[in-house]
């Protein structure tokens, strides 16, 4: 297991350390030649350097230096679609746990520090990019390329000492990946469950499709209706943020189409996000109930390691060379703000 569980900590951080240096000389390179279509395409470029650095770098990479690596045979229990509909409530479930846990390790370290009229910045950069190329990156490659790095190639190959430490290090890979905490929560839960349906099922195209409904519904869908939302309140100069409610009503009792839009966007907004509220709580007891009738066991094979050897494994020397790299990717999300406030409060006093 410690054998297997080296060889794909260094493969896999590998990848990270490729993955940090095509983003970052990507963005030097395109900074320095072009810093006007830098500038005003700032998301796109963002958006670029995440496809060239995994789907067409990444992915690759892993694939040419795993493909040696023993491989195990999945299990091939059937996926209904009645088990389908489960296993997205299920992600749901997960997904607001995974929310809530990451946001209270996340914004202890960025509201102190956050740097609100970039961030404003940035919001206003993602709601005024193309919907079809944000569905196209963000709704199809990312789950696509993102399913085979980490649920198929890797579990393919740690599998074939376990199931159980394959689910685990599928899931904790793929949510430090993401390299802040406001994903990494709802990312390492739904990477496990994800997992083990994999090793269920032994399809892939199962997972694939999971984690496009996830992204779509929550990057796409939302962002789609917020867009909206903003747009219509800006038409009539609202803060949508903070509506004057008085203003509001004086537009909408004068059949303001801007007032009505808004509302109509508003109120989407909101019956959208009790919607997946209601579906992560279903999910949960979904969760909960099949936990109770023991229809989430794991098949262990014969001659397997003890399960306190399989999870030691997750802390094999290599494996380290792969968490230092996520650690870094890290520290590049939370350090700047944190040092840029640093430094302002120093040259203020």
């Amino acid at each position: 297991m410690k054998k297997t569980m080296n060889s794909i900590g260094w493969k896999y951080g590998l990848m990270g350390v490729v993955y940090i240096a095509v983003q970052l000389g990507l963005e030097f390179l395109i900074s320095q030649l072009l810093p006007e279509f830098y500038e005003k395409n700032a998301v796109y470029v963002a958006l670029a350097m995440v496809v060239v650095a995994v789907d067409l770098i990444g992915f690759p990479l892993v694939f040419l230096l795993t493909k040696n690596m023993p491989k195990a045979e999945m299990e091939n229990e059937k996926m209904t679609f009645g088990k389908f509909l489960l296993c997205i409530l299920m992600m749901y479930g997960l997904t607001l746990i995974g929310i809530i846990v990451g946001q209270c390790l996340h914004l202890p370290l960025t509201l102190p520090f956050e740097d609100i009229e970039s961030a404003n910045k940035l919001l206003e950069l993602m709601l005024g990019s193309n919907f079809f190329v944000r569905v196209l990156i963000v709704g199809i490659l990312a789950p696509i390329f993102e399913e085979l790095i980490f649920r198929k190639v890797l579990i393919d190959h740690v599998s074939v000492n376990g199931y159980l430490p394959a689910i685990l290090v599928s899931g904790i890979m793929f949510g430090l990946f993401h390299g802040n905490f406001s994903q990494a929560g709802f990312a390492t839960l739904i990477g496990c469950l994800f997992a083990f349906i994999y090793v269920k099922t032994g399809k892939v195209i199962y997972t694939i499709i999971l984690h496009m409904i996830m992204n779509c519904g929550t990057s796409i869908v939302t962002l789609g209706l917020y867009e909206w939302m903003l747009d219509s309140a800006a038409k009539f100069s609202l803060d949508a943020n903070n509506p004057d409610a008085d203003v509001l009503m004086n537009a909408v009792m004068d059949y303001d189409p801007n007032a009505l839009s808004f509302m109509a966007a508003t109120s989407l907004v909101l019956l959208w996000m009790g919607f997946l509220f209601t579906m992560a709580i279903a999910g949960l007891i979904v969760l909960i109930v099949l936990a109770v009738k023991k229809k989430l066991q794991i098949t262990r094979k014969e001659g397997e390691e003890s399960v306190k050897n399989q999870i030691a494994s997750l802390f094999a020397p290599a494996m380290w060379f792969f968490y230092v790299i996520c650690v870094v990717l890290f520290l590049f999300n939370y350090l700047p703000p944190i040092v840029k406030f640093i430094i302002t409060m120093v040259k203020n006093n």
